[in-house]
C-alpha cells in the first residue's frame, strides 16, 4: 500500500504514526509525549485532518520548550503529520524564539483546541513564517 492508501484506513493516532514509520523506514525511534521522536526529528501527529499546521506545531513547541527548560537536546527537524499533510520546519528557526521563554498560563497541549495559540507572540511569528 502506499501512504496515502494506509492514511484513508487509519483509525487512530497510532495508525497514523505507524504509517509515517513505515514510509519513512524509521528504525531508531521512540514513541511518547513527542509521538514520534528521532535523534534527527520530533513528530507530532494527529488522528484527523481537522487540525491546523499552525495548531500541531504549536503543541509540538510545547514540548520544545520544555525539552529546552531542562536542557535537553533538540534535533535539527521538527515535523507535524496527519491524514491530510505534513509539514517540517528546521528547528533553528524557532529555538531563538524559544529561548529561555515559557508558556506561562498555557493548557495542556491535549487541551490544543481549547485555547486561543495565536496569543502566544513569540512563537506565533516563528510557525507562521517558517514551516513548510
Amino acid at each position: 500500500m502506499t501512504l496515502y492508501a494506509d492514511l484513508k484506513n487509519v483509525r487512530s493516532e497510532e495508525d497514523v504514526k505507524d504509517a509515517y514509520i513505515k514510509v519513512l523506514g524509521l528504525t531508531s525511534y521512540t514513541k511518547g509525549l513527542i509521538d514520534i521522536q528521532t535523534e534527527e526529528i520530533w513528530f507530532e501527529a494527529k488522528d484527523t485532518g481537522k487540525h491546523s499546521s499552525y495548531a500541531m506545531f504549536t503543541q509540538l513547541l510545547h514540548y520544545v520548550q520544555d525539552a529546552l527548560n531542562k536542557g535537553e537536546r533538540i534535533p535539527p527537524f521538527l515535523a507535524v503529520i496527519d491524514t491530510e499533510k505534513a509539514a517540517i520546519m528546521k528547528s533553528a528557526d524557532v529555538l531563538p524564539f524559544l529561548a529561555k521563554k515559557r508558556f506561562v498560563g498555557v493548557n495542556p497541549p491535549a487541551n490544543i483546541r481549547q485555547k486561543p495559540w495565536r496569543s502566544y507572540p513569540h512563537i506565533s511569528a516563528p510557525i507562521l513564517s517558517r514551516f513548510v
